[in-house]
């Protein structure tokens, strides 16, 4: 089995990258990614320790972008992490979350919620502040109980504190990740808070830009919508991808290794990945 996607301490998961191999290792991982948000702080130790549980390691993560204010993920596998360019303009994606946490912050203490960038960061323990650490403080204070009311009621999209990711288009996350070598993936559009038509366009866009495939085999995707994006996919030559992302305690019934997505999948990637790369050479 692999799982592609999942995530950190380094981002907004509960388990540090040691642990997510060690979970993997008990759930029976052949593949997997570590594809934290906007970082790549966590893959060298995640690497370490899945060597010594003979589980292949790929080098993962996941960026976030905008497009019409609406949250479009991105995932890129297989990154050169030598790539001192990619990782100064991951640097700045970092700088951009910040300046959102600080806008969430202000929306929050509108409603009468007080949270301090402080109370926030003793919540985290990577580089990367996320929505969950916040609404973990939110639960502390008694303004909610479980993550889903915090979302449902402050933090979603729409919601009264929700401030959309700006300043990333979707086609410079694109480029950025193919020009560092990667194989890029659109993460699960079934998500996409767009209409069907607005959602093929988008895809269509990244296409032109680099885009190599689609995160199909994700867990509770309703069949319907799952089968009308493989027939997109098929029509576009894409490949499919999939994975559990798992966030620890942050998502409940979510589990790594979830939807017993089959090797096969990877060699695909793989394929793919020896494409780009020889015609990297080529250029």
């Amino acid at each position: 089995m692999i799982d592609l996607h999942m995530h950190s301490t380094f981002s907004d998961g509960t388990l540090t990258p040691t642990q997510l191999i060690e979970r993997a290792k008990q759930n029976n991982i052949e593949v997997m990614a570590i594809t934290d948000h906007d970082n790549v702080d966590g893959l060298k130790e995640g690497r370490i320790e899945a060597e010594k549980k003979g589980i292949t390691f790929i080098n993962g993560i996941e960026v976030s972008a905008n497009f019409l204010n609406k949250d479009i993920h991105i995932l890129g596998y297989f990154l050169n992490l030598e790539d001192e360019e990619f990782l100064e303009w991951l640097k700045n994606l970092q700088e951009k979350r910040q300046n959102r946490t600080l806008e969430i912050l202000k929306k929050l203490a509108d409603l009468g919620i007080d949270i301090s960038l402080s109370e926030v960061e003793g919540e985290v323990l990577g580089n990367v502040i996320g929505r969950p650490h916040i609404a973990k403080i939110i639960i502390k204070k008694g303004f909610a109980v479980t993550m889903d009311q915090v979302f449902d009621r402050y933090l979603g999209d729409g919601k009264p504190a929700y401030v959309p990711k700006v300043g990333v288009d979707m086609v410079e996350v694109v480029k950025k990740l193919k020009a560092n070598g990667a194989v890029v993936i659109l993460a699960h559009p079934h998500l996409i808070s767009h209409p069907d038509d607005t959602v093929i366009n988008i895809i269509d866009n990244l296409i032109k830009n680099g885009l190599d495939g689609l995160e199909l085999y994700y867990p509770n995707i309703a069949l319907r919508k799952k089968n009308k994006l493989m027939k997109i996919a098929k029509k576009r030559d894409l490949i499919l991808t999939g994975g559990s992302d798992f966030h620890g305690l942050h998502r409940a019934g979510i589990d790594i290794g979830l939807g017993n997505i089959s090797t096969e999948v990877f060699q695909k990637m793989v394929e793919k990945k020896e494409k780009i790369d020889k015609n990297r050479k080529n250029i």
